[in-house]
């Protein structure tokens, strides 16, 4: 039941935000995927989405480790967009969610690129390269 409630939560998070990136003012870019914990610890995840970050440029803001929930949240040093990562410890999985987040308007190709560089990180990471 608990891994059930688990996902339920991931796509919600997920999905939640895409309703509102219609409203023309920002695009949103999201990925959402999970791993074995034997693979990918929630603190290895933590760490990979701080590279991933770090390889587009963009600088930490906010970051937590709870043990079972890490956080991760940067943007470029001159503002104008976001990244929202969370790494999710699920039973005996880790999930993650990252957000990208361009506030210059709607259909902005930036936040599929920032998405996909982070989320390899993480994917790289799960795989032991």
């Amino acid at each position: 039941m608990k891994h059930v409630c688990l996902i339920a939560l991931l796509s919600a998070a997920a999905l939640a935000p895409s309703a509102s990136a219609s409203a023309d003012d920002f695009s949103l870019g999201y990925d959402v995927d999970r791993f074995p914990a034997t693979q990918l610890s929630v603190k290895a995840c933590h760490a990979a989405l701080a590279r991933g970050a770090a390889a587009v440029g963009y600088v930490t803001r906010s970051q937590n480790d709870q043990g079972t929930l890490a956080t991760h949240v940067s943007g470029p040093a001159g503002g104008g967009r976001a990244l929202v990562s969370y790494c999710l410890s699920a039973g005996d999985h880790t999930a993650f969610v990252i957000q990208a987040f361009d506030y210059s308007g709607p259909d902005s190709r930036a936040t599929d690129q920032v998405k996909a560089r982070v989320a390899s990180e993480v994917r790289k990471a799960a795989s032991g390269r």
